[in-house]
Formats: C-alpha cells, sequence, structure tokens
C-alpha cells in the first residue's frame, strides 16, 4: 500500500471541508472564511466562490499516480512532479498539465489531477521550484517542459504508462498566476515542438513586464494585444468580482481573465466564462459547473468529438458573463464514402487508407500526419454519434 505524504492528504481534507461548510456554525464558518461564507439573512453557511451548486464528481474511472520516486523526470523547471493516470480507459491516453497559484505547490492542484484522471485522462501537477518568487514565465517553462517528461513517460519502459500515451495532443493549464502561466506558456517559441492542442486559464493572473511597449506604466507591466498571438485554443472562467471583493489587489486591473480573453487574437478559438459573483477562487476546483465547462473543453480539445464542441456553445446558468469565438464543425465533414451518413463503413474507408498509405486529408489531432491517432479519434467519435 502507497503512503501519501501530507502534503498529497491536504487535498482530499479540503475537499471533505467544502462538503461540510453547511454543518459550521457562525465561529467555525468565519474560521474557514477561505473556503466557506456566513450568510446573515438566512444564517447558514455555504461555499465560497459561484461555481454552481459545490458539488462535482468523479469519473467512471480508478486511476494511481506516479511519482519522481517511482522514476517521473525530475526537471529543474519545476518541482514535484506528479502525474495521475486513468486506469483501463480508452487508448492512448491523452494529457493535461496544471500548474498552481502564488503560495501553492503541485498538491494545490491534485484535486484536478484527480478529476481528470477518473475521466480517462492523464493529469500532471506540476509546482513552480519557488512557489512565492517565480514568475509568470518561469512557471510557464516549467508547464513545458512537463510536456517532455510525459513524453518520456511514454518511452520508459518501467512505467505503468510505456507505449500508452499520445504524444500530440496536450492542454496546459493553471489556477491564478498558473493561469496567466498557460497563457504565457503558447507564446514562447518552443510552444511548437511541444503539441500543445488548447488552454484552460482558473481564475488567471498574467504579469508581463516589457519597458519598451508598457511605457505608461512605472514597474513597465501591461497587457496588450502583441503579447498574446497565437493560435491556439483557450478556455478562461474567469469570476465576475475578484477585483470588487479584494481577493486581488486594483494593481491586478487589465490584467485578469477577461482582458487575456479581450487581447486574445478574435480568430483564435476561445471562450470567457464568467461566473456571476465569483471571488478569485471561484474556478480554484473543479466543482459545479466549473467541472462541466472544463471537462467538455478537454474532451473536446483532446478527442475532436464535435458533440462535446456543441456542449461548449451554451452558456452555464450560473454566467454573468459567456462570449466565444468557438465554432463547431458539420459532421457531414466525415463523411469519406459520400454516401449522406457517417458510420463504420467510413471508419474502415479510413483504416485502408491509412494502411495502404494513400493520400488522405484526415488530421484530427492536428500532429501534421494521417495515422492510427485519427482513426481511434474516429472511433470514438462514431460511438458517441
Amino acid at each position: 500500500m502507497r503512503t501519501l505524504n501530507i502534503l498529497y492528504i491536504l487535498p482530499f481534507f479540503l475537499h471533505f471541508l467544502w462538503g461540510e461548510c453547511s454543518d459550521l456554525d457562525y465561529a467555525d464558518c468565519i474560521y474557514w472564511s477561505q473556503y466557506c461564507e456566513w450568510n446573515a439573512e438566512s444564517e447558514e453557511c455555504f461555499e465560497t466562490g459561484g461555481g454552481g451548486d459545490g458539488e462535482f464528481e468523479y469519473g467512471p474511472y480508478n486511476y494511481d499516480f506516479i511519482t519522481e520516486a517511482d522514476g517521473l523526470r525530475n526537471s529543474p523547471y519545476y518541482l514535484d512532479g506528479l502525474l495521475y493516470y486513468p486506469i483501463d480507459a480508452d487508448l492512448p491516453y491523452r494529457s493535461i498539465i496544471l500548474t498552481p497559484g502564488l503560495g501553492g505547490g503541485s498538491s494545490a492542484m491534485s484535486i484536478w489531477g484527480e478529476f481528470f484522471a477518473s475521466y480517462g485522462f492523464i493529469s500532471m501537477v506540476i509546482g513552480p521550484n519557488d512557489e512565492i518568487n517565480d514568475s509568470h514565465e518561469q512557471r510557464a517553462v516549467g508547464l513545458l517542459d512537463a510536456i517532455q517528461t510525459i513524453k518520456d513517460e511514454n518511452l520508459r519502459t518501467e512505467s505503468p504508462l510505456n507505449n500508452l500515451i499520445d504524444t500530440t495532443r496536450f492542454i496546459v493549464s493553471g489556477y491564478s498566476m498558473g493561469g496567466g502561466a498557460s497563457q504565457i506558456a503558447l507564446t514562447l517559441e518552443s510552444v511548437q515542438n511541444n503539441s500543445i492542442s488548447g488552454a484552460i486559464a482558473l481564475n488567471p493572473t498574467i504579469l508581463i513586464e516589457d519597458c519598451d511597449i508598457c511605457t505608461e506604466n512605472e514597474y513597465c507591466i501591461c497587457l496588450v494585444p502583441e503579447f498574446l498571438e497565437h493560435e491556439t485554443p483557450i478556455l478562461v472562467i474567469a469570476g465576475e468580482n475578484e477585483l470588487d471583493e479584494g481577493d486581488l489587489s486594483s494593481d491586478y486591473s487589465g490584467l485578469i481573465g477577461p482582458d487575456i480573453y479581450l487581447n486574445t487574437p478574435e480568430t483564435t478559438t476561445k471562450i470567457l466564462y464568467e461566473i456571476e459573483n465569483g471571488s478569485h477562487s471561484s474556478a480554484e476546483y473543479p466543482i459545479g459547473y466549473v467541472s462541466n465547462v472544463t471537462l467538455d473543453w478537454v474532451r473536446y480539445i483532446l478527442t475532436g468529438n464535435d458533440s462535446f464542441c456543441d456542449s461548449l456553445l451554451i452558456p452555464p446558468p450560473d454566467a454573468s458573463q459567456f462570449i466565444s469565438t468557438l465554432q463547431c464543425g458539420q459532421i457531414f465533414n466525415y463523411d469519406f464514402n459520400e454516401d449522406g451518413q457517417v458510420d463504420n463503413t467510413d471508419l474502415i474507408l479510413l483504416v485502408v487508407s491509412v494502411l495502404n498509405s494513400s493520400e488522405i486529408e484526415f488530421d484530427i489531432n492536428q500532429d501534421q500526419i494521417t495515422n492510427i491517432f485519427d482513426i481511434l479519434i474516429f472511433s470514438m467519435f462514431i460511438e458517441n454519434i
């Protein structure tokens, strides 16, 4: 049996606490004010931060995890990597990497790691080398390097994931500073070699220093479109009251989720989901509608299944703002034999074309080649239509 470090136990305790806010009296509710809030009118304690009904459900798959003590690569660009993976889910496994906010280590994102693994995805959580002083860009470099760690795990013969990983599709993500880091990662030159298919920014903040462009700011920090020029799909989840409630100082005005969305090119696929009355912690954990939207995004980006794209066009009930440039594809695009239906006959035609090395344009995972991974994705697509 595995013995868990106390840092890995902490998120389980916090998850228990959120479910028990309603049982707390006024004194205890105030004591746990980071997670609970007292309603003076109803004299009840409830979960803070918006995000739906305050609940989330684990998926159908059991999961395990790999630490650096188990042979997971130790990187100089991040700290305490922990890789969660599903057991007996559909192959090949696709991956999402998450990094925390200011003051948090990799364990701060462990609940997200468990959540995505339970739905069939590899989810690696990392921490910054310096939880207080590492910049947004340093955290972005850590996300990129974690991709290499997962690719190495696919080759490591002792790994339970040996030869089971799709090394062509990844999502980078994070909370607060980590969310901003996920956006910066998309703009770094090395991103082209890291197979990033999408990103998720959870209550992000973003600080980019440029004294040539940010001339009106004494700290040379601002956010302009030049800083976010990329074509990678992004999901940004923010809280309506992140600044108003004092969770963030006024210094972050113009540097949070809605600003990231607005400064990302309109030609880039992007979604802004702003949670009504949400605070800076409103998307910190996979609770309520946040879990639904992020899961649909991961499924859509990593599998290419348009049924999840359609779900992403529907604003969550608690959204104070929901805007997007997302456009879902049409099912007839997959009708290879042009018989007016998408079914197994189209899948067979795709398999035959790949086996015969025929020239066919069907690059679902956008890795510049049509191969077995495209066949697997298309097979999953057919199962779900």
